[in-house]
Formats: structure tokens, sequence, C-alpha cells
């Protein structure tokens, strides 16, 4: 069996890096990620069941905010942006970031990454961007002011984006075939990583030189990275699949979970090689690195799906957390397993229901859920963050009624009103929903009490597009 190997191997030669402007090139790459495809196979596991053995975990990292509103606010839509002229638009934007840095708000939109004023919509700064064929990514999150985003027919330019200025940083060109398909970039100090089906590579932004490639060596390869609680994780992929059209990816006979620091000290590396029942156990999503809790597959049917906290990285110790996919949304989408919306804080993980369930709220010492919260005719309850130690979660209205947003105890299992949104904003308000929820991004920010909804997803072809690409509420 393969063994997870690589991760910010040794320095190669450099390379010219810098090119023209990241429009559309003539360089025939794969576009189509392997970083994260859901199907890759999986790992083969162990589950040490120890359900029911309390223990105290310790409390997950979060940014700083300030507590809740006391008292509910009667918000009106401060501003709103329509969704950019699509005509002509015949590339896609899928998983677009969309970032809130210090007083304003930060999109991508087809074609252009902007910055607007978060309490007056005004436009501050904008920095054209080629949207690739099938969706270029950026980095999930943001470290020391910067972001990280892709650019080109076929995402081979990376550039690091100053938010506070919107000045270019660094512009990287990947022209190396051995990164034949990029992944979502993260970057983290001086350092920014960009993965693919077939390995990564690291660069130094100061200078743009390559600092590192991590090839598949033992059929294993780093398929894709983000930054969380300030350390690298990346997820390994080893054993290579094919199909009987002769394409491959990495992760038939394993996946894990890899944490380095920015200079390539490895922290922590999760991995398993035992069989369960013949089961191979596949990583979809990571739900929260401290404490460390993923989405896996078993198998390759819809009820193999499961939520596990991994106790102890080192010994692969799991706890399996309730969770049934016939009664809860899935909380990772297929595209990026960065993305999750589930919320974990302290020692709870809210989880978004289905039907009568609006949201259930996971005890992560015992991994039972302590209680549901119900919905309003059916209608979700999206989990958006944990605020001083409550959720804030998104109650969706419907027809003239707009949704609120409410704060709930996980240990009362209490419930109260933080914003009741716009009612005369009602109609934009669902229409950004209808077409597909899960490309919609959620943001609550403490200091100015600002509920961000914005979207991620932009193309021609598809159906339904809202009519708004942000809406943004005070």
């Amino acid at each position: 069996m393969s063994h997870l190997q690589g991760g910010f191997g040794p320095p190669v030669p450099p390379r010219p890096h810098h090119g023209g402007h990241p429009r559309w090139t003539a360089a025939l790459l794969i576009a189509l990620s392997l970083a994260v495809l859901a199907s890759a196979g999986g790992l083969v596991w162990a589950v040490q069941n120890r359900a029911g053995v309390a223990r105290t975990l310790a409390p997950a990292v979060e940014p700083s905010h300030a507590p809740l509103p006391a008292t509910p606010i009667e918000a009106t839509l401060a501003w709103r942006t329509p969704t950019p002229d699509l005509t002509a638009f015949r590339e896609r934007v899928k998983n677009g970031g969309i970032w809130i840095f210090q007083d304003s708000l930060v999109q991508v939109l087809p074609e252009l990454l902007v910055s607007r004023d978060l309490a007056t919509g005004e436009k501050r700064w904008s920095m054209q961007l080629a949207a690739g064929q099938y969706g270029c990514g950026s980095s999930a999150r943001i470290n020391e002011g910067r972001i990280a985003v892709l650019s080109g027919m076929y995402c081979e330019y990376l550039i690091v984006v100053d938010l506070a200025t919107g000045s270019e940083v660094a512009l990287i060109e990947l022209q190396s075939a051995r990164l034949a398909s990029y992944g979502t970039p993260a970057l983290l100090g001086d350092t920014v990583a960009v993965s693919s089906g077939e390995g990564s590579a690291g660069f130094r932004i100061s200078d743009g030189e390559q600092l590192w490639w991590t090839e598949p060596r033992g059929q294993c390869a780093e398929t894709s990275f983000t930054v969380l609680d300030e350390k690298f994780v990346s997820r390994m992929s080893c054993g290579v699949e094919c199909n009987d059209l002769g394409r491959c990816g990495f992760g038939y006979e394993s996946t894990g979970l890899r944490a380095t620091t920015e200079s390539g000290e490895e922290l922590w590396r999760w991995k398993f090689d035992h069989e369960v029942d013949g089961s191979r156990l596949d990583i979809l999503g990571v739900i929260s690195v401290e404490p460390l809790v993923i989405l896996a597959e078993l198998g390759r049917t819809f009820d193999s799906t499961r939520i596990f906290l991994v106790e102890d990285p080192r010994a692969s110790v799991l706890r399996e957390l309730s969770y049934d996919p016939s009664q809860h949304d899935r909380p990772c989408g297929a595209t990026n397993l960065w993305l999750c919306n589930a919320v974990v804080g302290g020692n709870y993980m809210a989880l978004r229901g289905e039907g009568d369930t609006g949201m259930s709220i996971v005890d992560l010492t015992t991994g039972d859920i302590v209680g549901d919260i119900a919905s309003e005719g059916g209608r979700p309850v999206r989990p958006v963050a944990m605020v001083e130690g409550e959720f804030l979660a998104y109650r969706q209205g419907e027809g003239q009624q707009p949704g609120r947003l409410v704060a709930i105890d996980p240990e009362r299992l209490s419930e109260r009103t933080v914003m009741a949104l716009d009612a005369s904003a009602a109609a934009a308000e669902h229409d950004l929903w209808r077409a597909d929820p899960d490309s919609v991004r959620m943001f609550w920010d403490s200091e100015s009490g600002a509920f961000v909804m914005g979207e991620t997803a932009f193309a021609a072809d598809r159906l339904g597009q809202p009519d708004h690409a942000v809406l943004v509420y005070r």
C-alpha cells in the first residue's frame, strides 16, 4: 500500500514566472481540476468507537467577535449590486471569492475583482480578471490583508492582491506542465501554494520564485490547499485510479490531511490504513480543523456519508457525530472541500436540517444531537457563525415574508431574534436563494452590525441566475 509522502519537497531550479496581463492564453491546459474529486476513491479506515465517553475539547480557534445585539434590529437593505451583464460572457465563475476586509466588501465577479465600502456600497477599487472556461479558484481566507486568485482562460495566472489598495503584490505565471489543472490557491506569510490533480507547488510572494514542488512520489499527491488557524492544511491523495476513457485521478487507495507551517515544517499528518467491512473512507469536506471535523464517504452510496471528529490526528482516533443524510443537508459542496456551511464553535456543531428540522445542534464531546431547532413551514435554518458562545443563524423567509437572523444558545436551546430583514426587499432576498442555495455566502460583521448575502456563481447558461450579486443589510 502506498504511504502518504511529499509536501514541501526540495526546491527546483527557478523558471520564468512573469507574464503578460492574465487574459486569454493559447496554452492548452487541462481546465477541470481534479483537486477535490469526490469520487476519487477513498481511504480504508478504522474507527475506535468511544461514543458516550465524554471528554473536554479545546475550544475552536475563532475570530474575535463583539457580542450580538441584545435587542432585535429592524434592518434596512442598505445597498445592493446587480448581477453583471452576462450576455457576452461565455465562461464560468464557480465558488467566486467574497470577503469582508476591515470596512470593505471584496467580491469576485465575472472578469472583475471589486472592493466596495461596506457602509455605502461605493466602489473603492477594481481589478480586471479573466474567468476560466470552468471557473478559477481563489483563496478562501485572507492572510495579512491579502488574497490569492487564479485568472486566465485556463487559470494559468496566480495573482496575490493587497485588499487595502487593490494593488498586485505578485503575478506568477503557471506554465509548468507539472501543474496541468489548478485547484484553489492558499497563502500564508510570504508563501503562496497552489495544487492540482498532479501535485502542488509553493512560491515566494515577495519575488515569485518557486520554493518547492511536490510530485506524486509513491503515487501520492497533495491535491488541495487551504490555510486554517495559521497553518497550511492540504488534502493528501494516494493511489491512482483510471476510468474507461483513460482519465486518472489520485485517491484510489487513501486520502488524508496534512498540516504544515509557512516554512514547510510538518505539524501533523492524518491517515488510515485499516480495513473495516471492506470499506474505504474518502474525505469530502473539512468542516473544522481545531477540532478536526470532516465530512467523509464510505463506499459510493448516498447513505454512506458521515461526519467524524478526529480526536487525535496522529493516532487516527475517530468519533462519529450524529448526522443523517436523509434528514440533514449535506454540509460541504462537491467542488471545494474547504467550503462547508456547518459551523463549529466551542464544544458544538450547528448542522442544517431538512423538512421540520430546521437545524440540529451536535455536542462534540459525545457525538450526539442535543436538540433540534424547528423550521417554520419547512423553510431552512442556515448556520452563519458562532459569536460569543451563540450560533447566529439565518431563518429564510417566503413570499412577502422576509427572513431574519436569530441567535441560538446551544446549551439552553433558546432562540432570540437578532435582525429582522427588510420587508420591502423580500423579493430580492428570495430571488438570491432561488437558483442555487449552495452558491450563496453569508457574513455577519460584528463591528458594523452588517449582514451580507453574496452570490458566488455566475454563468450565462445558468438557469435562474439571480438578479443581484450582493445584498447588504444594516
